[in-house]
């Protein structure tokens, strides 16, 4: 699924338009546009602004309904505590030795092989036959 975001490209092509509607017509959205919206009310109510009691009554009482459950959830899996088997199980599978990302690039050890060093020493070669044929 890739779009094309450059309006100028195929402009002149016929047919350009038709495929462009069937596109968008066919993409789906992973957010629906429409549906229920949450009143006003209940914001007020979830920021601290209103009372439940005045909620009660009405379309907001299924809101009510809805964020009463997901604070009691919420308030729940807060408690929730990793076992110390586990959290002894992860500190030990842990590397005991620490990774060479904490040397910077300049300090870090460098290893070449013959060939790449044969290389690197002829080009530097050539390099500096080019430079003292350019310097006469």
């Amino acid at each position: 699924m890739f779009d094309n975001l450059n309006a100028h490209d195929d402009r002149e092509k016929p047919g350009r338009g038709e495929a462009r509607q069937e596109h968008e017509r066919l993409s789906d959205r992973e957010v629906p546009l429409g549906g229920a919206r949450t009143p006003a009310l209940v914001h007020a109510w979830l920021d601290g602004e209103a009372s439940e009691a005045s909620l009660r009554q009405g379309d907001a009482a299924r809101h009510v309904e809805f964020w009463s459950r997901v604070a009691a959830e919420a308030d729940v899996r807060r408690q929730v505590k990793t076992p110390p088997y586990l959290a002894r199980q992860i500190m030990e599978a842990l590397p005991q030795s620490t990774s060479d990302a904490t040397e910077t690039w300049w300090q870090r050890q460098v290893a070449f092989t013959p060939m790449a060093a044969i290389a690197i020493a002829t080009a530097l070669l050539t390099l500096g036959a080019l430079v003292g044929l350019g310097l006469r």
